[in-house]
């Protein structure tokens, strides 16, 4: 027995030495269930705050879609961007790719469609611009020597303004008829096979087809109608037609190949449409 009537830690009785170590056991738990209570407390933290956070774009977003709903069911003014695909066609064109003689024109052209334009709609009166592109479904043959197998192809820009007047609405579909006005430019490219399957991965300084652009203005109308299926969506359908107005004298390129199209040419174009709608 050492002085003090302690005993060594070494000679210490089991029994004390037990409860020793119970302690520091009991205390670890301890430590562990304090640090699991706050970490469950940080994740329920981080939850909510991340609802929080969520909840208001939720909230904003059924907002305006409540708001384009009132907008178009009473007349309130709102923007809408519409989307188009179809075909396009040129019943009475003469397109000539091939020579510069007369005789080797062929009549009519279709192509496929896309188009994007902005409105704005106040009541039943809509007004906007936008875009409209087409290009030929297949390329043809072009004059030149058999070994070089030269191609044409044809593709169609059209920048143009429109206005609408929506006549009759039942339930959730609308329809519409409306005239167009703007420019349009008719693109003539003729290539070789060694541009469109070029011997090598080298890029050369310069475009790999002659192309000329034939500028002309464009007047037309156009009827349609669309459904609405959710809060700021709707489909539809149209129909439009538009002439062209082009210069008489055809373009001739540098490699002596004549423009496709001249002088007046009527287009015609039946597409679908989707839209996308939001109150201001």
């Amino acid at each position: 027995m050492s002085p003090g009537g302690r005993y060594p830690t070494s000679q210490a009785p089991a029994n004390a030495r037990a409860g020793q170590g119970g302690g520091a056991a009991l205390a670890g738990r301890g430590s562990a269930r304090a640090a699991s209570a706050r970490s469950r407390s940080a994740a329920c933290a981080a939850a909510l705050a991340a609802l929080l956070i969520s909840a208001p774009g939720r909230a904003d977003e059924s907002r305006a879609a409540r708001r384009a709903v009132a907008a178009r069911e009473r007349g309130f003014p709102y923007t809408m961007v519409e989307v188009s695909s179809g075909v396009m066609t040129l019943p009475g064109a003469d397109v000539c790719p091939v020579s510069l003689s007369p005789g080797a024109c062929e009549q009519g052209e279709t192509s496929v469609s896309l188009g994007i334009h902005n409105l704005y709609r106040f009541r039943d009166i809509g007004f906007g611009a936008g875009i409209f592109w087409a290009a030929t479904l297949t390329s043809d043959a072009a004059r030149g020597a058999r070994s070089l197998q030269r191609d044409h192809a044809r593709s169609y820009f059209m920048l143009d303004g429109l206005f609408r007047y929506y006549a009759l609405r039942i339930r959730s579909s609308e329809w519409w008829a409306g005239v167009t006005v703007g420019g349009v430019v008719v693109n003539d490219s003729w290539s070789v096979e060694a541009d469109r399957n070029p011997y090598s991965d080298t890029a050369y300084v310069g475009p790999r087809a002659a192309t000329i652009g034939t500028e002309g203005v464009a007047a037309g109308l156009a009827i349609g109608g669309d459904w609405a299926f959710a809060d700021n969506w709707s489909v539809g359908s149209h129909i439009r037609y538009s002439s062209w107005f082009l210069p008489e004298q055809r373009k001739v390129s540098p490699t002596g190949d004549l423009a496709s199209l001249s002088e007046r040419v009527d287009m015609f174009n039946i597409g679908v449409l989707i839209a996308y709608r939001l109150a201001l």
